[in-house]
């Protein structure tokens, strides 16, 4: 920091300031009959004053040209600017730069640099090092700067060491249940420092109390198909995936689905296959499905599940499977039913049922979950044949008929509905019953 200069100190460079140019130019101009008119102008500081000057070029009040962003040298809100009030009495006696103030001893307030018309009593203070009014102190009453919110808040003096400073906010730190905002953002406890409780739906963000952090987990709540947990069981949708039997209409739901699947010469095949699968991946929670497990007239009764995984197969490897199920032959056939069942049980599934589309090289096919079905071996002329007499067997082995018998099969079981036969043997058929 530079040390005060007294009027009996050796020139140093000057500085042209333009404010306290124009302050002292109004004083000037009050006190007439003190001054000559032709001494009321300040020269221009000469340019060979200012090679040697390590103080900072100023501009506009009293900062560093290259900084007017970094710091505010107003006065704060109600606070008198330093240059609001009236300067000091001028003295002309000695007065070496024409400022208006002299050194010599008639003069109550001497210059303290009189080689430098931009320094004497009553000048605007700049932020420089250096004493720019004349009064003892250096750099004085230049205010302080604030910044940042809650923890981060700091202030900080305007000048340090003949400079302006920049604030800088304080780093925000995690929020703690402590009465502060710890993170900087405003709030205070929010979240108690991001702890929460609860599962699913009913996970809830922690609260401060007199002791600290309290959390309450939400209420529980039915479970709906919505991609959440609601219920708060740790389970998304869970029992919304499984079977579901819809009755349906072939002209309302099933036609628009595939233009073959109209009730009329389409009630049951490939076409159907196509429309119930697209009608049920439609549905929330549901990814394909099959049937018409039951049908009459315009009405289909499908089963829709949400616990299968669909894909295409190509007929070469379902031939490998079973040799029946190839390119050019029927789709749907006990053979391909024996196909996909295989190739599904070979992928880690329990089972599976197709073709849900069918194309020139490939058919889609469904498989499902271990856990989602049990199989079971029926007797077509003891089990099937009780639920719907033509699926005995002999009259039937595959078709409508038995897809109602196996349908009301599983449903005597407990279970929702069932497909099959996924294999058939003499008086045996092989079905899956589906859960709810």
């Amino acid at each position: 920091m530079r040390p005060r200069r007294s009027q009996f100190d050796a020139a140093r460079p000057g500085r042209r300031r333009a404010t306290a140019t124009l302050a002292l130019l109004a004083w000037l101009s009050a006190c007439s009959d003190a001054i000559e008119p032709e001494a009321s102008v300040v020269p221009d500081r000469p340019a060979e004053q200012g090679a040697g000057d390590a103080r900072p070029a100023v501009g506009d009040g009293g900062l560093p040209e290259d900084a007017a962003a970094v710091a505010d040298l107003s006065p704060p809100d109600g606070a008198l600017a330093p240059d609001a009030a009236p300067p000091p009495p001028g003295c002309a006696d000695d007065d070496q730069d024409g400022d208006g103030y002299g050194t010599g001893p008639a003069c109550p307030l001497p210059d303290c640099d009189d080689q430098n018309a931009a320094i004497h009593p009553g000048a605007i203070e700049a932020c420089d090092g250096g004493d720019d009014d004349c009064d003892g102190a250096i750099d004085e009453d230049l205010y302080t700067a604030t910044c940042g919110v809650g923890g981060c808040a700091r202030e900080v003096p305007n000048c340090e060491d003949g400079a302006p400073t920049r604030c800088t906010p304080g780093e925000p730190q995690p929020e703690a249940c402590n009465g502060e905002d710890d993170d900087c953002d405003g709030s205070i406890d929010e979240d108690a420092g991001g702890a929460t409780c609860g599962t699913g739906a009913c996970v809830r963000p922690s609260v401060c109390g007199p002791d600290g952090p309290v959390c309450t987990p939400g209420e529980a709540a039915d479970e709906v198909c919505n991609g959440q947990d609601d219920d708060c069981d740790g389970a998304t949708d869970e029992g919304l995936q499984g079977a579901a039997v819809e009755v349906r209409s072939y002209t309302n739901d099933l036609r628009p689905r595939h233009a073959e699947c109209d009730g009329g010469g389409g009630r049951i095949g490939p076409a159907c296959n196509a429309a119930i699968h697209r009608h049920c991946a439609a549905q929330a929670c549901r990814d394909t499905g099959y049937g018409p497990v039951e049908n009459s007239g315009d009405t289909a009764v499908v089963t829709c599940l949400g616990v299968a995984a669909t894909a295409d197969v190509p007929f070469a490897t379902l031939q490998g499977r079973h040799p029946g199920c190839a390119a050019g032959r029927p789709p749907q056939s006990p053979d391909c039913n024996a196909a996909i069942n295989r190739w599904c049980q070979a992928s880690g599934h329990l089972s599976g049922f197709g073709p849900l589309e069918v194309g020139p090289e490939s058919m889609t096919v469904a498989c499902v979950a271990r856990d989602a079905a049990q199989p079971f071996e029926v007797s077509y002329a003891q089990g099937l044949a009780a639920q719907h007499p033509p699926c005995d067997g002999s009259t039937q082995r595959m078709g409508p008929d038995c897809n109602a018998a196996i349908h009301r099969w599983c449903r005597a079981q407990g279970f929702a509905s069932g497909f099959g036969p996924v294999e058939n043997s003499g008086d045996t058929a092989f079905v899956v019953c589906v859960r709810p």
